[in-house]
């Protein structure tokens, strides 16, 4: 029998199913692949789910796979996270308005299959003015409310940058209404360790959750070249690829160790969980090994090593962060 999850706070797993990877837009996938990969996450531990209306059909794929599993794994067995606000990818298709925020949850709930939601973040805040999401008739407002009905169970929002998270949570806090939980992306990883800096003042300001997505860094830290779409400049690009040669000449792989990196995280800071992208059953299987090993033991001497010869490669890009929103994305 699937074991229920804690009702009463938030417990994520220390690995968390991410499931923009469902968008399509990296690796093709089946709908059975999707099957298969939950299964596989659920039996391993990982009960977590992250998804998004902006990560095209993922809510469908992820809502279809996990109602196909619901006689072996109940609703209450998972938590369920999705995102409110972003639709699509350039500023022209954010709406933060409390209409479209009810709106949106309730298709999202629907695509999900399900009466409740675990998690709603506002989704990549840092692309709209600041009282698009705090002020009146806006989203936080709306999920408040929704929360406050027993719709969603905890409020959140994301961003890229972690200035513009915390002012959120700030001005939340202030106002007596703290934000249940954060989610960075790419700030918790071998190129960047800002989450870690910044986790404190979240602390400070009521923020219960700190969630870390992407330690590879939004492929960054991947076996094999960099993608030529990446938004970090050419040099860090470079530095990555010299970090996985140079991981891949000594035998190991730099997606494991960027992986064991930020699970690490966990104990230096009290990060409550890591979001990383999956898709197939293979993926699930390679996250859960790297994390079960590093709980399991400290890092070899040899990665040890490795891991210091790849702080060198990217010691002068150290914490670097790209624009976010892009010149393309405010369509400029």
């Amino acid at each position: 029998m699937a074991k229920t999850v804690d009702q009463e706070k938030f417990d994520p797993s220390e690995v968390s199913f991410g499931a923009g990877a469902l968008s399509g837009n990296y690796d093709d996938f089946t709908d059975l692949d999707a099957v298969e990969a939950c299964r596989e996450a659920l039996l391993s531990g990982s009960y977590s789910f992250d998804t998004s209306p902006y990560y095209g059909n993922s809510e469908r794929i992820l809502g279809d796979a996990l109602l196909k599993l619901r006689d072996e794994f109940p609703r209450e067995t998972y938590y369920l996270a999705t995102k409110t606000g972003r639709f699509g990818y350039t500023v022209k298709d954010f709406d933060y308005s409390a209409k479209k925020t009810y709106e949106s949850v309730a298709e999202s709930t629907k695509r999900l299959h399900t009466d409740y939601l675990d998690v709603v973040y506002c989704h990549d805040v840092e692309f709209v003015k600041f009282e698009d999401i705090v002020g009146p008739n806006q989203a936080l407002e709306a999920l408040f409310d929704l929360k406050s009905q027993g719709k969603i169970k905890y409020v959140g929002c994301s961003a890229y940058p972690l200035d513009v998270l915390l002012k959120v949570a700030e001005y939340q806090y202030a106002k007596g209404q703290p934000l249940d939980i954060v989610l960075s992306y790419c700030h918790y990883t071998l190129q960047n360790t800002l989450f870690a800096d910044y986790a404190p003042k979240f602390r400070a300001a009521g923020v219960k959750y700190l969630m870390n997505a992407s330690p590879l860094c939004m492929a960054l830290l991947r076996d094999g070249k960099t993608p030529d779409w990446h938004p970090a400049h050419a040099r860090i690009r470079e530095a990555a690829d010299k970090s996985a040669a140079f991981a891949a000449e000594n035998g190991l792989s730099i997606s494991d160790l960027a992986s064991r990196f930020s699970f690490q995280g966990r104990d230096t800071f009290q990060l409550d969980s890591t979001v990383i992208g999956l898709a197939r059953k293979s993926e699930v299987k390679d996250a859960v090994r790297c994390w079960n090993d590093v709980k399991a033991r400290k890092n070899s001497e040899k990665e040890e090593r490795v891991l210091e010869q790849i702080h060198k490669y990217f010691e002068p890009f150290k914490n670097y962060t790209w624009q976010s929103p892009t010149d393309k994305e405010l369509c400029k």
